[in-house]
């Protein structure tokens, strides 16, 4: 029978996905490109509707979650993941930032901490650096470069200036200030004006959770995907499910089997090479579900850690209402940052750290800020009558601080196939165990105190910590999803390789999220594409030599 045979098949279209797409066509590779999801355009996004956010979840998107293996797990969905073409980054927030150089040696730095499965990357920040400064100028990153004393060493700058001040971003920036810190603007990977065919944003204040209805918003589908499409050997498939990546008699992967959304068909599609970013979710879930004789765990799974060291960001926020209006609902995410408490210290009963920014979340609507952020409002928590209508007037006024916070890998925290519940599908549902590491904990509660702070600083008429981490309200799922492929140069203690190739399956490639070490102090997505340019270079050099 005569099979249509693609040089690769890759599994998700989001941040990495899109890299290796554009990267892979462009060098003049056939790809077949599987997507859950529909395939969205500007059209089909509203510009300020809180309804939209909701819109672009898939309502069969069903997982489990347990703190730990002694608990039964709960139904639910607790990751927030968009399936469509161009994945999570299509609703991100953009907050793009560089890892720190010790953030790739937490265990060389930091030493075993108990409890914690710590590991240093196989690759360090100056491997990677020509890379983030890629993904910078193709996703047209915006901001002052050289303005955080506290980043990594760089060559080049941004290619578009700061986004413009906000009330709310100005007032953060003068407390910051005055108790000594160093605030910067954001980098964002949103136009501060028209750049690579895009136009600049309107500041409309709904970015994370919401598609971009006019392309400002640097996303896999307004940068990557086009591209890819344009070389005429990109084959799109979206609407498709993957099931199970399959093994030739060599045991190499020959292609991958799914389901088509629409008329429920299994199918399978060929390839010579087979790439993942799936996110570290999904991409765990299909290599358990790929079981067969010689990987009856799951495929790629012969270190037993395939959906181990699961790794969330902890978010810790300060609510604080100021004299002026904020203006917290124009705008972006975020317009300005300090990165003061991220190097660690030890002597604050923890370890490790995570950048502080202004922050127009959970109060950059009025229903958000209504149904969210009272949740810590003092003692009365108002919910009716005219308790609840003060508290609504104060919205034109609220500001809002939060600070992003390294989480520590631990083997206990995983992703596995849930033996009783099943999604829409009939497939096994991703089952999460998860809880937080003491030393999490302990971080969380620290940041709280200096974001109210920070808010006091600013001449907060009131404050508050809208929400909290704690270990009785454990972290059941997030938008940061990392670890559970490990990359490492040992097989026997990591999934993938320096260059994310299987150690098992040498035609296998993971290149999302999955194959974080450690998750470091900073949104995850920059990290994601340098390291999707990395492989993508090394892959086209290797094939060009013959080698793989």
């Amino acid at each position: 029978m005569n099979k249509d045979v693609f040089d690769v098949c890759l599994v998700g279209t989001g941040a990495a996905g899109g890299v290796m797409a554009q990267e892979l066509t462009a060098a003049g590779f056939r790809v077949v490109a599987l997507q859950r999801g529909p395939y969205l355009r500007p059209k089909d996004f509203g510009s300020d509707d809180e309804l939209e956010a909701v819109r672009l979840f898939s309502p069969d998107q069903t997982e489990t979650w347990r703190p730990d293996a002694h608990t039964p797990a709960e139904p639910g969905r607790y990751n927030y993941v968009a399936h469509c073409v161009g994945g999570t980054m299509t609703i991100w927030g953009a907050w793009n930032w560089r890892l720190r150089p010790d953030e790739f040696r937490v265990l060389s730095t930091e030493g075993p901490v108990t409890g914690a499965n710590l590991a240093d990357w196989p690759i360090d920040y100056d491997e990677l650096e020509p890379y983030y400064e890629r993904a910078e100028w193709d996703y047209g990153v915006s901001g002052d470069a050289f303005a955080n004393p506290f980043a990594a060493p760089r060559r080049r700058g941004f290619p578009n200036p700061p986004v413009p001040d906000r009330t709310a971003s100005r007032r953060f920036a003068q407390a910051a200030r005055r108790v000594g810190y160093h605030p910067f603007p954001t980098p964002m990977a949103i136009n501060s004006r028209p750049y690579g065919n895009r136009p600049g944003s309107l500041y409309g204040g709904a970015c994370s959770g919401y598609g971009c209805p006019i392309n400002a918003k640097a996303t896999a589908l307004s940068v990557a995907i086009p591209r890819a499409e344009a070389t005429g050997r990109l084959d799109l498939r979206p609407g498709t499910l993957a099931t199970e990546i399959v093994l030739d008699r060599s045991g190499q992967a020959r292609g991958v089997r799914y389901l088509d959304q629409a008329s429920m068909e299994a199918r399978e599609v060929y390839a010579r090479h087979v790439m993942l970013a799936a996110n570290a979710i999904g991409t765990p879930h299909l290599l358990l579900m790929s079981m067969s004789g010689p990987y009856p765990d799951g495929l790629s799974n012969h270190s037993g850690l395939v959906g181990r060291n699961l790794m969330f960001h902890a978010l810790v926020q300060a609510s604080y209402v100021i004299d002026e209006p904020a203006h917290g609902f124009a705008g972006l995410e975020t317009h300005r940052a300090i990165d003061d408490l991220h190097p660690s210290d030890a002597s604050r009963g923890f370890i490790r750290g995570g950048v502080v920014i202004e922050a127009n979340f959970p109060h950059k609507q009025p229903l958000s800020y209504a149904l969210v952020s009272r949740e810590g409002y003092g003692d009365s928590r108002p919910t009716w009558g005219p308790e609840l209508k003060a508290y609504l007037r104060k919205f034109p006024r609220v500001a809002g601080i939060a600070a992003l916070l390294e989480d520590l890998p631990m083997a206990t925290n995983r992703i596995d196939l849930d033996p009783d519940v099943t999604d829409a599908y009939g497939l096994p549902a991703p089952r999460i165990t998860h809880q937080q590491h003491p030393n999490d904990l302990a971080m969380a509660k620290w940041f709280e105190g200096k974001l109210l702070e920070i808010a006091d600083a600013a001449d907060a008429q009131e404050r508050w910590i809208p929400l909290t981490v704690t270990a009785d309200q454990p972290m059941k799922g997030g938008s940061h999803l990392m670890g559970t492929c490990r990359m490492g140069d040992d097989p026997e203690r990591s999934v993938v390789d320096r260059w994310c190739r299987s150690h098992d399956v040498p035609n296998l490639w993971i290149v999302d999220g999955s194959v974080f070490p450690t998750s470091a102090g900073y949104n995850p997505t920059l990290t994601i594409l340098a390291t999707a340019y990395r492989v993508a270079d090394y892959f086209v050099a290797e094939a060009r030599k013959g080698s793989l």
